[in-house]
């Protein structure tokens, strides 16, 4: 899956946003996954290390030096900026036909990563879900947000926020979204709401019980809460207009037969 260009170069079809903030202890092992499990294909990674204080970006780059035949490139923010942001950002930079989310955290297997990806153009964006095995809080928070979004949508997504696989210039031509935890259901709701089609994959990532609390803690900080009720508002805005477009074309229609 792989073109030559000009000079003999060959062209990306895969653009991988890993994003990390103090991934010290699972950042190696999710680049790992990444060199296992995406193969066949050009592809180029994208680290955004949004201001780790650890040693999650020494590491990286003893990992891209390592592994000169992997194409690395490195972003570091001087301060937390989200990750939507850092989504969005990444995204403008990406040069591959896809751009896919690969979190930094390790979470998913390096052959749940070749499922996803030997799914690419089966659809116009390929969603992964999985059997939640997060603790309870943190799965039935994620199920009511899921729930929300699809009431508001009427749509029937599995899962919004996992790691996710888009045509680059759908993400690339959205108007700006969110920095917080919903960034892709905004990406996801509009695409849809464009008649984009979506192919659902079912994954086993790796949980622990120590990531899931901290995935909790961070979700329930203030400015990611207000980051995602501002995603949800926006989403229900724009169904809104979506909805009374569509009533004013049929009634615009009606009128002219």
């Amino acid at each position: 899956m792989s073109t030559i260009v000009g000079n003999g170069v060959k062209e990306i079809t895969l653009s991988i946003f890993v994003p990390c903030f103090n991934e010290e202890d699972d950042i190696v092992t999710a680049l790992n996954n990444i060199r296992e499990g995406v193969q066949n294909i050009n592809y180029e990674v994208l680290v955004a290390d949004d201001a780790s204080t650890d040693k999650t970006v020494e590491l990286i780059e003893k990992f891209k030096k390592n592994n000169p035949n992997i194409n690395i490139k490195i972003f570091s923010n001087e301060i937390n900026k989200g990750l939507g942001f850092n989504f969005w950002l990444t995204a403008s930079r990406a040069q591959g036909k896809y751009y896919m989310i690969v979190f930094g955290d390790g979470g998913i297997p390096p052959e749940e990563l070749k499922k996803l990806v030997n799914n690419i153009g089966k659809a116009d964006i390929i969603l992964s879900y999985f059997n939640d095995q997060r603790g309870f809080f943190r799965r039935n928070l994620s199920k009511l947000f899921v729930s929300l979004i699809n009431l508001i949508t009427l749509n029937n997504v599995k899962y919004y926020n996992s790691d996710n696989i888009y045509l680059l210039e759908n993400v690339q031509s959205f108007n700006k979204g969110g920095s917080g935890f919903a960034y892709q259901a905004e990406l996801i709701t509009d695409l849809i709401r464009q008649n984009k089609t979506y192919f659902e994959v079912e994954i086993k990532p790796l949980f622990e019980t120590k990531k899931s609390l901290s995935e909790t803690s961070q979700a329930l900080k203030l400015h990611n809460l207000i980051s995602v009720v501002g995603s949800v508002a926006s989403i229900f805005l724009k169904q809104i207009i979506y909805i009374l477009k569509k009533l004013l074309f049929w009634k615009k229609r009606d009128k002219n037969f």
